[in-house]
């Protein structure tokens, strides 16, 4: 793989990772009544909904900046191991999903990046 192709996948994952971290933190940040239900479905005080967001927004910052990018994927994989692992602990499996797919393309972006 040439230098220029390797470099555009590089940006590109990291793109993707950062922007679903992004959508996240905005769907979290709206605070629907939805959203707040399942915060406390999961055991977290209702308006966790907003720090989620913050950190989400947070990651999303440190992935596009090249020398915070291994934090961001730290926080990322933490934000979202913990919302797998509430999900499983309600028993909420069909909400699994979305988080395994943030963390996946995490695991790529991270993947892509350091290889």
């Amino acid at each position: 793989m040439s230098p220029l192709i390797s470099f555009s996948l590089n940006n590109a994952a990291t793109l993707v990772a950062a922007a679903a971290f992004l959508l996240g933190s905005v769907v979290n940040a709206a605070a629907r009544a939805p959203i707040r239900d399942e915060f406390v479905r999961y055991g977290f005080p209702w308006w966790w909904c907003w720090v989620t967001a913050l950190l989400e927004l947070m990651t999303g910052a440190l992935l596009v900046l090249r020398p915070t990018f291994a934090i961001g994927v730290a926080l990322g994989a933490c934000i979202m191991v913990t919302a797998i692992v509430a999900i499983i602990r309600a028993r909420d499996f069909r909400h699994i999903p979305p988080p395994a797919a943030f963390l996946l393309v995490l695991l790529i972006a991270a993947a892509v990046q350091f290889s």
